[in-house]
């Protein structure tokens, strides 16, 4: 479960899912890895008025994570809009700070920071308003 106070902060608290995809042997550093987008633009709900519940992603693959942060900014991205999202996505994988703003497809500009904590790897997407 993740959490998001309107100060802005996140509390992550892992929770135990039903694995669909089961892998054989030793798993690759990549399937140890957890990469989560969270993205705080996006309101599902409140749990009081400090606390709100948010959309985020979740996988293991970093590429489908790549691919799902650039469908939520843009349906139709530029060059250039691709090229920013991959450095940023290798910055946090690699434990590189991020602190990036990019425009979403509604021109809405979004700051974007990484937190890199043991195997997880949180971009975490903000609007600037």
């Amino acid at each position: 479960m993740i959490l998001l106070t309107s100060a802005g902060s996140v509390a992550l608290q892992p929770q135990q899912a039903n694995a669909q995809n089961i892998t054989e042997g030793n798993p690759t550093p990549e399937e140890n890895k957890n990469y989560i987008l969270i993205f705080g633009q996006r309101t599902i709900g409140n749990v009081d008025n400090s606390t709100k519940i948010v959309s985020s992603i979740i996988g293991h693959n970093s590429i489908k994570i790549q691919e799902e942060f650039l469908e939520e900014i843009s349906l139709v991205p530029s060059q250039q809009l691709e090229e920013q999202i991959e450095k940023i996505v290798n910055d946090g994988i690699n434990g590189v700070q991020c602190d990036a703003s990019l425009t979403t497809q509604q021109d809405e500009t979004v700051k974007v920071n990484c937190i890199l904590s043991g195997n997880n790897v949180i971009w975490y997407i903000y609007p600037t308003k």
